[in-house]
Formats: structure tokens, sequence, C-alpha cells
């Protein structure tokens, strides 16, 4: 059905400009005629025929524009289900709010995971286990994450190649055996000095047992005794207590001077002996050592002991002048002070020093003849 609007149109435009004043009845009536000539006899179902008619020529129409893009661009996915083979390039849209890709690629359990070897380098979380994995070398493979409290648990092995760094109050190692390949342990890192670094060292737990640095005597301090296989050097020792020993073995320096002064570096050796036959009295000066004296390393109410051995010809020497640190001393003597020396024979002189006050000293002394 065609309705023409162009010869109704015109005349009612015309008779509408073209009136002017009170419209009379004659208008009215022309008017309503030309109105009930747009009243066509039409029926529903002649509607409802057309409109089936043009929603089928639209449905073509969109089929035959999908068509066309899809063979323009093969490129172009599925809605759903689309399988990609290369890779997906937002371009610099990848850094803007509006170009960011949110998915929530989560399995339930570590199970429901897809195939590792299919799926090489995928990301995905288990929820079960709130984990992040990711698949490589047909394997699964958990990620390091913090918990809620913010600590990460290693439940195996930690291998580090390079640098390791925890910051934290507390670093907990949950192993048998720990093993270091470095040649040195640094504990108290970064102390800025001696006593910053006080109290360093190692605890044992439940021994209550430790070896620790100690700023008071810039010393080690241990709390436990120490049971040692094998030989102990030091230069020297300081026993608070019973001293419990099977033998000892002591250096004796072979000395081969035969006049002069005789300076004992008690710091050094407690024996020496002058294997060579003395040809003039000497004087005996006792010290620490070149720069230390006697009098700084001895406290008051402690005591040294020495000996000094010295071999004779025909004609005897001795000993006839006694020094602490260059001043001169008088020692006691067992059965009076020596006049001489004893010919042909080996003279054994030996010393007891003790510090009764700062700089101030009382010498045992003693010779005896070895013919």
């Amino acid at each position: 059905m065609t309705v023409t609007l162009t010869t109704f149109e015109s005349n009612l435009q015309t008779k509408l400009n073209n009136t002017t004043g009170t419209t009379d009845g004659q208008e009215f009536l022309l008017l309503s005629k030309s109105v009930e000539a747009l009243n066509p006899s039409i029926t529903v179902a002649a509607v409802q025929a057309e409109g089936t008619t043009q929603v089928s020529a639209v449905n073509s129409a969109g089929t035959t524009q999908v068509a066309a893009v899809q063979a323009a661009g093969s490129g172009y996915a599925a809605l759903t289900g689309a399988t990609f083979s290369g890779a997906i390039d937002m371009g610099s849209n990848n850094i803007t709010t509006t170009g960011k890709v949110l998915y929530a690629n989560m399995y339930a359990t570590p199970g429901d995971l897809p195939s590792a070897s299919t799926y090489h380098g995928l990301f995905a979380h288990t929820h079960s286990n709130g984990r992040a994995v990711f698949s490589h070398n047909s394997n699964w493979y958990n990620l390091l994450h913090e918990d809620s409290s913010g600590d990460v648990t290693i439940a195996n092995d930690l291998t580090v190649t390079g640098s390791l760094i925890v910051n934290g109050t507390t670093t907990t190692i949950n192993s048998t055996t720990l093993d270091v390949d470095d040649l040195n342990i640094t504990v108290a890192s970064g102390a800025s000095n001696a006593a910053a670094a006080d109290g360093a060292g190692i605890s044992v737990d439940g021994a209550s047992a430790t070896f620790n640095y100690a700023n008071t005597g810039d010393k080690w301090t241990m709390n436990k005794p120490l049971d040692v296989t094998g030989a102990v050097t030091a230069t020297g020792a300081d026993i608070n207590g019973s001293l419990k020993i099977n033998e000892v073995i002591e250096f004796v320096p072979i000395g081969n001077t035969t006049s002069g002064t005789i300076n004992s570096d008690l710091l050094y050796s407690g024996v020496v002996f002058y294997n060579v036959n003395q040809t003039a009295n000497r004087t005996i000066n006792f010290r620490g050592d070149s720069s230390t004296t006697l009098d700084s390393i001895l406290a008051v109410g402690e005591s040294i002991t020495c000996a000094v051995i010295m071999a004779q010809g025909s004609t005897a020497y001795y000993l006839n002048a006694y020094q602490i640190d260059g001043s001169a001393v008088t020692p006691k003597w067992v059965g009076g002070a020596p006049t001489g020396g004893n010919a042909s024979s080996i003279d054994s002189y030996t010393f007891t020093i003790v510090k009764t006050a700062s700089a101030t000293f009382t010498v045992l002394a003693n010779l005896t003849a070895y013919e």
C-alpha cells in the first residue's frame, strides 16, 4: 500500500497560509476532509507482515557485513573460545588505565592446572593453597609470596647465586645442616665501633652456651669449658682459676753472648740458656719486651718466675747487677747473694718477681751450680 501526500501537503499548506482572521465552517470542512483522506484501510496483520519483512532484511544485511569483515581480516577472534597463536600487542596502551588487561587466571586446586608443557610460561593462581605459580620445563613452580603477616616461607632448599639481603627483626633457618661456602662470616655488620659490637657472637639454644665478643677487655668470652684436641698456640693466657695440665713444654731460646747487659723479655720466654762460657760479670734487666714494661703486664699481687742458665769455663763469672724496667732492684737470695760463679759448671739462676705496688717489686732469687 502506497500513500502519496504530495497533493495533500500542497493544498493544506496553501490553505493554511492563506487563512486569516476567523476560520469559517468551510475551511474546517476542508481540513477535516483532508485529514480523513489520511485514514487508509490498514490491518494489523499487514503491519506485522511488513515488520517481519524488514527484520529479515536487517538480519540478512548484518550477516553480509559480518562475512565481509571476517573476509577482510582473518585474524579477528571470536567473542568466546578464541585461541591466539601469536602475540597480543596492545602497543602503548598497556601502560594506561584504559589499556590494562584484567583477568582472574585462577584454578581451584593445583590439580586443576592445565598441562605445564602445553602452556609453558603461563602464570596462574591456585586458590586452595593461596599460591602464585608459573609453568616451566614441563613443571609447575610456586612463586615466593608474602602471607598476611608479611612473612615469606621457603619449604625446601634456597639457592642464591648472588647476594642475599634479608631485612627484618628475626631470620629463622629451620634446617638440619647449614653449609656456608664463604670463608668468613661477619656478625654485627655495620657496627660503628667495638662498643656497638659488644655481645656479638654465637649462642646455642637449649644449652645456654655462648661465645661472644666483649668490648670491656677487647676479648672473646665463653661460658662453657673448652676441650681442644691438638696444640693451642697463644701469645698469652689469663686463667682465673686452677690450672690442670699433664705436661709443660717450654720454649728456651739459646743465647751466645758472653758479656754485656742481658735483657730478659718475659713476654717472649721464661727460660734462657747461654751455652757459651761467660767472659765477664753481667747485668740482667727484666722487662716485658723492648716496647712493653714488666710493670704494665703485672697487676699488684701478681708474680712471674724465670730462669737464666749460664755456662762457665775455668774462670767463672756471675750476674752481679739486677734491674726491672731499667731500674735497679736487690733480690733476696737463698743462702745469701752470690759473690762469683762456679768454674767449669752450668749456673742456673731462678728469679720470682712479685709486684707489690705500682713499679714496686720483691725479687726472690736462687743460684744452683750443675757440675
